[in-house]
């Protein structure tokens, strides 16, 4: 693995003791946060939290805290992501970027994108001060601070070349557990929209989606063998979990993966073809019925006509700093005349950004997202025929599709699985390079000279 580092350096001379010393008060303001917090919290919550830190601290024993390491641990988040988990993934990620410095000996930094950084901090902090519910600040940190903390720990540390596959295991050995429960749950009680272990059934299809071309790219990878069987049956398992929740958006995102896939791989065209003609075939009674309600009247679809409409509104008054994050949720009730036609959000993430830190801030994070995105294309997608690199850019392309009608990766749920995947693309990016492309340059170099 070659390093091809294309970001800024802030280095210092700051050698290792300055380091221990930034851990010891980091550790010190983690305890002192910890036990505050624990003071108000139930004690089943308590447990919980207790046991997560108690098996972290027994994994890292045996495997090392290391980026490729913890992986793994944090994939066990999305059995059931709670917001109190979430903040001690936070916790988790910073550790290791402290305990990644104090590996280097010196506080040398590698930040990518840092007007864009600096814009969407800026303008993050500004959307803060305008928090008026408990909820905006999960929203701050989900989409202002973990993109930050990721991307500053994915551009520093040093990842293996298998780490995007063991992260692809991960998602799916974590998505087929929760879709096979949610089967269950969903076929015992056929009336209700479910979303597994998950609170709600709809933001669970972010993960779905996510999940179920990680799935689909591992059962493509394995050419035969019953490795490529058991990501087959994860595939179908993913699926069913996912139009189980009645979620129409996440078919279609399902079906605009696919065609990329199809417009790669030749394979495709005839699976894909297939695919599309099944789906009818194994789609719900009670999701067919959304689907028809779809071309003559549904709710779903007049609260998110009105909520697009008042949310241009309100960039046009709003335009540079927005209204804040979450503010929407209090102010949407005074503006509408039914309670019927409550929305929480924009059910748009672009609209929902520009809309709570206005343009400035929403193209700073829109920037980093499709830069990320368009270097691991041209760095790592054209330059190899390995298919977890194309399977994973399908993924996240599916998973921003799918948020035209929703806010998935500013729900802090999604959020870490957005960011985490971004920041192994980026990683790849910088350090890894087809051996053609390393041939190439040998054959350069030696003609040069």
């Amino acid at each position: 693995m070659q390093s091809v580092n294309t970001g800024h350096e802030l280095h210092s001379g700051y050698k290792a003791p300055i380091l221990q010393v930034l851990l010891i008060a980091f550790s010190i303001v983690i305890s002192i946060a910890a036990g505050s917090i624990a003071q108000g919290m139930q004690l089943r919550y308590l447990a919980v939290v207790l046991l997560f830190v108690g098996f972290w601290v027994f994994y890292a024993l045996f495997y090392g805290v290391t980026l490729h390491n913890t992986l793994p641990f944090i994939g066990l988040y999305f059995i059931k992501p709670l917001e109190l988990g979430f903040y001690l993934m936070m916790g988790l990620l910073l550790l290791l970027g402290l305990i990644e410095l104090l590996r280097k000996g010196e506080l040398k930094l590698l930040i990518h994108y840092p007007l864009a950084t600096c814009v969407l901090l800026c303008f993050g902090v500004i959307s803060a001060t305008k928090i008026n519910v408990p909820m905006g600040y999960s929203y701050f940190f989900s989409t202002i601070i973990t993109p930050l903390l990721v991307l500053y720990l994915f551009g520093n540390a040093v990842i293996r070349q298998n780490t995007m596959y063991l992260w692809m295991q991960v998602i799916v050995a974590v998505a087929s557990f929760v879709g096979l429960y949610g089967v269950v749950i969903a076929v015992r009680n056929p009336l209700d929209r479910l979303g597994s272990f998950w609170v709600t059934a709809m933001t669970i299809n972010g993960f779905y989606t996510v999940a179920f071309f990680f799935a689909l790219t591992l059962a493509l990878h394995h050419k035969s063998g019953w490795k490529q069987t058991f990501y087959a049956v994860a595939t179908i398992i993913i699926f069913f979990g996912m139009i189980y929740t009645y979620t129409r958006m996440a078919i279609l995102a399902v079906a605009f993966g696919i065609f990329l896939f199809m417009l790669k791989l030749r394979v495709m065209r005839y699976i894909g073809f297939g695919f599309l003609l099944l789906i009818p075939l194994v789609i719900p009674s009670s999701m067919v019925s959304r689907i028809q309600m779809g071309f003559s009247y549904d709710i779903s679809l007049v609260i998110r006509a009105i909520a697009w409409y008042l949310s241009v509104v309100q960039i046009m008054k709003h335009p540079f700093t927005g209204m804040g994050f979450s503010v929407w949720s209090t102010w949407y009730p005074k503006v509408i005349p039914l309670r019927i036609l409550y929305a929480q959000h924009s059910h748009n993430v672009y609209l929902n950004q520009m809309v709570e830190m206005g343009i400035f801030g929403t193209a700073a994070y829109f920037y980093i997202v499709w830069n990320v995105m368009h270097r691991f294309w041209k760095n790592c997608v054209q330059r190899s025929a390995d298919i977890l690199f194309f399977g994973m850019w399908v993924a996240m392309m599916a998973l921003l599709f799918a948020c035209i009608t929703d806010i998935f990766i500013q729900q802090y749920s999604i959020s870490i699985l957005f960011w985490i995947s971004l920041g192994l693309m980026l990683a790849c990016s910088n350090q890894w390079q087809p051996v053609s492309q390393k041939h190439t340059e040998t054959i350069n170099k030696e003609t040069d000279e």
